[in-house]
């Protein structure tokens, strides 16, 4: 029987700042991978920041388009067991030269200069990334990975607000400008002499429901307002629009999707397979959206 796993992605500009220059420009990331590409796999392996990875496969995809990049992080403390079924539990012990490895996989478009970067708990994230580039660069060429906002536009949505989670830093100094509900809010709180404050609206399990939409972007309105900006530490709504449902950060909502992939019960979810759906979803519904933000022309 097969099984499902989600896995998030997000996208990232690479960009630079050359020299003495102050102004941000873009990074090609390619005459780094055909360095990269004449190392050895001993060759690539680095620690940076106590952080011991490498990059571990390099491959074009999408009819050679989009580069597929495989980095591994390499753990030396196992903390892995063999189970059997009616057998008591083995420790995976590791020799000198072995590793507990945890991929993370990027793909890169050289058209956009734009990263697809997998969300991987406890694999290299997107600062490793950058920093394990930038370890093979010499000292003054200098990349990173800037996150592509895609922000929420309040007015425009056709659908649904299903859940609004706000945390306070200090709820003390936050106004109510627009929203009566949250007026009270800040009134009880206020009442209670505390400083910071998490209030999650939800409707739990709860289907075919939604939260009021007028309430919610009163609410939105006053989150989003600058004169509250050091009052609310973060704030998020999720959204549906009948098609699918998703998590808006109301301020810093770095763009991304999602693949639902179909893998077979211990089977592996493998790089090769990994990159062309990623490449697949990219092209069919990521670009167009990208090449939007970023405001540029083909």
């Amino acid at each position: 029987m097969a099984k499902f796993v989600s896995i998030e992605y997000q996208y990232y500009e690479l960009c630079c700042m050359e020299d003495e220059e102050t102004t941000e420009q873009i990074y090609d990331l390619r005459p780094w991978i055909a360095r990269m590409q004449g190392v050895t796999l001993d060759g690539r392996l680095a620690e940076i920041n106590g952080i011991k990875g490498r990059l571990e496969n390099i491959d074009l995809v999408h009819d050679d388009e989009f580069y597929a990049l495989n980095f591994m992080r390499l753990d030396e403390m196992s903390n892995t067991y063999i189970v059997r079924e009616g057998e008591q539990a083995q420790h995976i012990d590791l020799e000198d030269d072995e590793y507990i490895g945890k991929n993370t996989v990027l793909l890169y478009d050289p058209r956009l200069n734009v990263a697809m970067v997998q969300c991987n708990r406890g694999s290299y994230g997107t600062v490793g990334i950058q920093s394990y580039i930038n370890y093979f660069n010499a000292p003054n060429d200098i990349c990173y990975l800037r996150p592509i906002y895609n922000e929420l536009s309040v007015d425009n949505l056709n659908g649904s607000f299903l859940k609004l989670d706000v945390r306070f830093s200090n709820i003390r100094r936050f106004v109510a400008y627009n929203s009566r509900a949250f007026e009270r809010v800040v009134e009880t709180c206020n009442e209670v002499e505390c400083l910071t404050a998490h209030i999650e609206l939800g409707l739990g399990y709860t289907r075919g429901s939604e939260l009021n939409a007028e309430t919610i972007h009163s609410a939105i309105m006053d989150l989003r307002d600058p004169r509250n900006r050091e009052s609310v530490s973060s704030a998020k709504v999720k959204f549906s629009d009948d098609q699918k449902s998703s998590i808006f950060d109301l301020f810093d909502n770095i763009d991304h999707d999602i693949i639902r992939y179909t893998i077979p019960v211990r089977g592996e979810l493998g790089f090769g397979f990994m990159a062309d759906k990623m490449a697949e979803k990219y092209n069919d519904v990521a670009r167009a959206r990208i090449l939007s933000v970023l405001n540029r022309g083909n």
